[in-house]
């Protein structure tokens, strides 16, 4: 998945963990969008990225190698920049500038929430 940041760059989001198959091989690179690196003979599976929703990579299919913990996920907001936001206390977020018409509001962590005026 991706998506267009508040200031026009492309991000992305939701990348696929990797896998890793033979105990001669070292683990796949993660997909884009923050997927987790699969274990290998150099070492463990990573995690996937903070705040894109990535995957964790694959397990070790030798020496029980535990697969990476998934990445936190995301919410991202597109709303008109004549609209006000109001995100509750126990959110975590940022809103950009407004830019085109729009306003992108970004919620990274926490628990609520949020309304329009």
């Amino acid at each position: 998945m991706s998506g267009v940041g508040s200031g026009g760059d492309l991000n992305l989001y939701g990348g696929g963990g990797s896998g890793q198959n033979s105990s001669s091989n070292a683990g796949g690179a993660g997909g884009s969008g923050g997927g987790g690196r699969g274990g290998g003979v150099a070492g463990a599976a990573v995690a996937g990225t903070a705040n894109t929703g990535g995957g964790g990579g694959g397990g070790r299919n030798y020496a029980s190698g535990a697969g990476g913990s998934g990445g936190s996920g995301i919410v991202i907001l597109r709303y008109p920049d004549t609209k006000t936001i109001t995100i509750g206390a126990g959110l975590t977020g940022t809103t950009g500038s407004p830019s085109g018409g729009y306003k992108i509001t970004t919620i990274t962590a926490g628990t609520g929430n949020v309304s329009w005026s």
